[in-house]
């Protein structure tokens, strides 16, 4: 196959990725605290032997390397709801799913369970900064949630302090559903954050950008069908040639 369709497809397989990208990106608009993605390809030089100098036997193809996560903050909902937390500046709630692994989430939209302890809207617990569930006395009243996630009770005071933390890299996150991500790297306690109760964070995706960057992509992927389209007719035009003059 000619080298220039091979390139050129390589350049539709990354636009399609894209496209997944931006596509997800717009369905979870209206998704809780969602983060933004975008994805990262790099230059992959092939080389394609022959009899060629040197200088013409390295093809760039495009590689995925990865995906970027945009943690800048969504805007802040107000709902009244007392159970809900919106978490502003660095770093993600630490919890601890139902079958006892640890996932992170930035989702305040959080619930009691039958033995009022601290989960979240999916039944996973929260942890506080000493990795233990934070359980409210029977019968308690008053619950509140200090900007440095201290969170307290009428007439019992506090009752522990909602873990935050932060990676170096939010990109390499796995997403893991129920809007938590699992994570190999070892996160750090984040000392740059405020909580709002009765507040969640909404989606920091721009419907504009999206739609926009999707016709842009559209339109180049159109551009790179039609260049194979003109590289097929040439060499169907070339061959043509030659079988005349055999």
């Amino acid at each position: 196959m000619d080298t220039k369709i091979l390139v050129s497809l390589s350049h539709q397989v990354a636009m399609e990725r894209q496209m997944d990208i931006i596509a997800n990106n717009i369905a979870n608009m209206n998704t809780t605290a969602y983060k933004r993605e975008s994805i990262m390809f790099n230059e992959y030089l092939s080389d394609i032997g022959g009899s060629l100098p040197q200088s013409f036997k390295k093809v760039s193809f495009v590689q995925e390397v990865g995906i970027a996560r945009q943690m800048t903050n969504g805007e802040l909902l107000t709902t009244g709801n007392v159970l809900d937390v919106a978490l502003e500046g660095e770093g993600m709630f630490k919890v601890r799913k139902t079958n006892g692994d640890i996932a992170y989430t930035r989702n305040g939209h959080f619930a009691l369970s039958t033995n009022n302890t601290l989960i979240t809207s999916d039944g996973h617990e929260i942890l506080d900064d000493g990795d233990a569930p934070i359980e409210f006395p029977p019968n308690s009243d008053g619950f509140k949630v200090a900007e440095d996630g201290t969170v307290s009770a009428k007439e019992i005071g506090q009752i522990g302090k909602i873990a935050v933390l932060e990676f170096e890299n939010y990109g390499a996150l796995k997403k893991i559903g129920d809007n938590l991500y699992s994570a190999e790297e070892v996160p750090v306690p984040s000392d740059n954050f405020r909580m709002s109760q009765g507040m969640l964070e909404t989606s920091n995706v721009s419907a504009v950008l999206e739609v926009t960057n999707m016709i842009h992509l559209s339109r180049a992927y159109a551009q790179t069908a039609n260049l194979i389209d003109q590289v097929q007719q040439t060499s169907s035009q070339a061959i043509n040639s030659i079988t005349k003059f055999s």
